[in-house]
């Protein structure tokens, strides 16, 4: 049912992406948040989102029938109110979980950041390129290319609007270029994380270092970089890191 290129207009957040819940999300508060797959759209920033009581009654229904679709009686909400609801209802004991994994990722990150540093002394080089279709990040010196890194981009941050979404979610960027990233997003959806299993986010730089850390302990890389532009921030992961040849 969802609708991410027909927009509609709220009284809270003007004029935003529509999307649907059932209507005990749009008031409710720990009732739970399920979503579900559509093979047409598998990497909806606002998929179509029900409570745990729609979700029984869907389970005992077997299929979205007259029974289960009256009891849920769907909604149009925009993507704002879609945000806060999601925040509301998800399960609290995963904002626990997700700060215990930050904590881990972070001091691994770090650890593996003084070591390429070390190795390749990559902030004394004066020019980075990153490359979607070899999905490589080169720095270099006088044109000369030094160190090659093979890459997955995880995701950005946007300085203009405030929020975070995952490279999976990012139509622009290749797929082999952040394929390895849905693995951070099945990690996210089997330990119902919201942060890691939802495509878009309120957030700042900080909330950017935060899932490269853990996307880079999640997949064993090698360390992160963040590549800065006028609209914020696109931050990678590096799986091999080499000398150039």
């Amino acid at each position: 049912m969802s609708d991410e290129y027909r927009n509609i207009d709220c009284p809270e957040h003007g004029s935003s992406a529509a999307t649907y819940v059932c209507q005990h999300l749009i008031t409710g508060q720990g009732l739970g948040f399920h979503v579900g797959p559509d093979p047409d759209a598998p990497d909806p920033l606002w998929p179509d989102a029900w409570c745990d009581a729609c979700e029984a009654v869907l389970t005992r229904e077997g299929e979205w029938n007259d029974t289960a679709v009256a009891y849920a009686d769907i909604r149009l909400i925009c993507s704002g109110c879609y945000q806060k609801a999601r925040l509301l209802n998800w399960p609290r004991e995963c904002h626990v979980a997700t700060a215990r994994l930050i904590e881990t990722s972070i001091a691994d990150l770090q650890a593996k950041q003084e070591q390429l540093e070390t190795q390749y002394h990559l902030g004394s080089y004066p020019r980075y390129d990153w490359y979607q279709d070899t999905a490589e990040l080169v720095f270099s010196d006088q044109g000369r290319p030094r160190v090659v890194a093979d890459i997955q981009f995880v995701g950005s941050v946007s300085t203009r609007s405030g929020t975070w979404m995952w490279s999976w979610a990012n139509t622009s960027l290749l797929e082999s270029a952040k394929s390895q990233i849905r693995r951070v997003r099945e990690y996210g959806d089997t330990h119902s994380l919201l942060k890691l299993a939802c495509a878009y986010w309120s957030a700042d730089e900080e909330d950017g270092w935060q899932m490269t850390a853990i996307s880079a302990f999640l997949l064993k890389a090698k360390g992160a970089y963040r590549s800065p532009d006028e609209r914020g921030f696109t931050f990678l992961i590096m799986t091999d890191v080499r000398w150039a040849q």
